[in-house]
């Protein structure tokens, strides 16, 4: 298979997707969608086919959360961190105090795991992105050691239980957002889920087993990666072939239900009825992804955004 041809065809047929959600065309984006899927997961499926086969064990041992880092990269360094990536930070050490939180960068990733010198190879030279690298990183650090990721772009709004943590495995669960209209296609038999901050009370968890010998396998035959969700496709072909971990996913409790939604909200001025509809929103959810790339202002017309407000809280 051509590679280079498969990813340039998902990738302006996500962009045509996105297009057509701006404009309120939901049904043909989603139909997009499900073309990437039919197109991409068999290649993948056969790619990791001896991988998904493997029986593999869920009786490892339970570690206390507390003592398991978080995973925080920014591929290029702590100096480098643009605005909202700083806040987000600051989010996280307010309201996960009492964990450690390492910084992973470039430099800094082989002290805590173990990534193939080939895999590093192909990400210095550009083959494999920032964003895949982070994939393949999240992967690695969670096998080896346990512990928590957390995208660069989570921001909290509440401290967060101790018993959030002390699972096998935990996620945000149940996803439903005006954002993400085609949100569940992605995840057939599960519920609605999203990647951005996971983890695991375990080292060698299956999933991040799975994963992290994907990668190696995969990028050891191919130079690049197939498709931007390359990840949510292969847990979704985990939970196809891992009735396990399919159970363990579906059996968590529905949170976060909302987690894209604040980021639609920054520009809006903290008007009466927009600071209800945070309340709201804050009420139900406190995992909350940004993104460090869009025009926020702090005021506007004379009048604090809510972006504003969550920024100088």
């Amino acid at each position: 298979m051509n590679i280079y041809k498969l990813q340039k065809i998902n990738n302006y047929s996500l962009i045509l997707s996105k297009c057509f959600f701006k404009i309120g065309w939901y049904t043909p984006g989603r139909w997009l969608g499900f073309l990437r899927q039919k197109r991409t997961l068999p290649f993948l499926e056969k790619v990791g086919q001896e991988l998904l086969d493997k029986e593999y064990s869920y009786e490892g041992q339970t570690l206390d959360s507390k003592n398991l880092p978080i995973y925080f990269m920014w591929f290029q360094g702590e100096n480098e961190f643009p605005f909202v990536i700083k806040k987000c930070l600051e989010s996280i050490k307010k309201n996960i105090p009492e964990r450690k939180i390492l910084i992973i960068t470039r430099q800094n990733i082989q002290q805590y795991t173990d990534i193939p010198d080939y895999i590093l190879e192909k990400v210095d030279n550009g083959s494999i992105t920032k964003t895949m690298f982070s994939d393949i990183a999240r992967a690695a650090l969670l096998y080896k050691n346990g512990g928590t990721w957390v995208d660069a772009a989570i921001f909290l709004t509440k401290k967060i239980p101790d018993e959030y943590f002390e699972k096998q495995y935990y996620c945000p669960c149940g996803i439903i957002s005006e954002h993400k209209k085609d949100f569940r296609y992605l995840f057939n038999r599960t519920k609605g889920w999203n990647i951005s901050f996971q983890g695991t009370n375990q080292k060698y968890f299956p999933l991040y087993d799975f994963l992290f010998h994907f990668y190696c396998k995969y990028f050891s035959e191919y130079p690049t990666h197939v498709y931007y969700f390359m990840t949510d496709y292969m847990i979704s072909l985990f939970c196809k072939h891992n009735k396990q971990f399919c159970e363990i996913i579906n059996n968590q409790q529905e949170n976060n239900i909302r987690e894209f939604d604040l980021a639609l909200m920054m520009n809006k001025s903290m008007t009466v009825p927009n600071k209800k509809r945070l309340e709201n929103l804050l009420n139900s959810t406190f995992i909350h992804k940004l993104t460090y790339k869009k025009n926020w202002v702090t005021d506007k017309n004379g009048k604090e955004t809510i972006f504003g407000y969550l920024m100088n809280d």
